[in-house]
């Protein structure tokens, strides 16, 4: 078995964990929010003071497990990808690695803070006075200002997009439904932190850019049907 190959296994079990861990995880962390969508996806501490211990244990659980499948396992996926496209323009593929460090390790420590201290301050608001409250809550919305949004919608972008464009640009030649793909979603995730830096935090622009995207995916492809299929037929 070559080095490319254990890679390659690496990252395909790292992935099948990801999904497992998140088809648990992704619930358990909604739960902690009452099951409010847009609450969830922007961390809104008001959804979740108040609400018990128990909302503590889901937001821990939730948090640790999204630190896993959303960042810490993918290392392997970031490496075999690397390895995958490095010898067709080594420059190009290290700045994709970069990217991919920096979203994984970035990202999955953020999710470990939110996870401890989201948590710590749940448990501590319901036995706390009204100055005391004020307090928590103030410090919950630094909080998420500084992980959120500074970290996970800002960098996270830039840095996730950073690695899908250059891993999708390397795989045009021959794996161009993936390679469009990765870089839509690329450009997408770009504009997500940029959007994020001008203090818009809305979960329809969230999805209208992602479906604008995906429609960019496949007009792209469209295109390039059209342009392959020879004249008269």
């Amino acid at each position: 078995m070559t080095d490319i190959d254990g890679l390659r296994r690496a990252a395909i079990v790292g992935v099948a964990l990801a999904v497992v861990i998140g088809i648990v995880a992704t619930p358990t962390y909604f739960a902690a929010f009452g099951w409010d969508l847009e609450a969830a996806v922007f961390v809104d501490p008001e959804a979740v003071l108040g609400s018990g211990r128990d909302t503590a244990v889901l937001w821990r659980w939730g948090f640790l497990g999204d630190m896993l499948f959303s960042y810490l396992l993918l290392l392997p996926l970031a490496l075999f990808s690397h390895r995958r496209v490095g010898e067709r323009r080594q420059w190009r593929a290290d700045v994709g690695l970069a990217g991919a460090v920096a979203y994984i390790f970035i990202g999955g420590a953020a999710a470990a803070i939110l996870a401890h201290a989201g948590g710590s301050l749940i448990e501590a608001y319901d036995g706390a006075g009204s100055a005391e409250r004020s307090a928590i809550l103030m410090t919950f919305h630094v909080l998420r200002e500084a992980f959120v949004f500074g970290v996970w919608q800002t960098l996270d972008g830039l840095t996730a997009g950073t690695w899908a464009l250059s891993v999708g640009w390397l795989l045009l030649t021959d794996r161009p439904f993936v390679g469009r793909l990765l870089v839509v979603l690329g450009v997408w995730l770009w504009a997500l932190a940029f959007v994020t830096m001008l203090g818009i935090h809305s979960l329809a622009v969230l999805g209208g850019g992602l479906a604008v995207a995906i429609g960019a995916w496949i007009a792209w492809i469209a295109l390039e049907r059209a342009r392959l299929v020879p004249v008269g037929r």
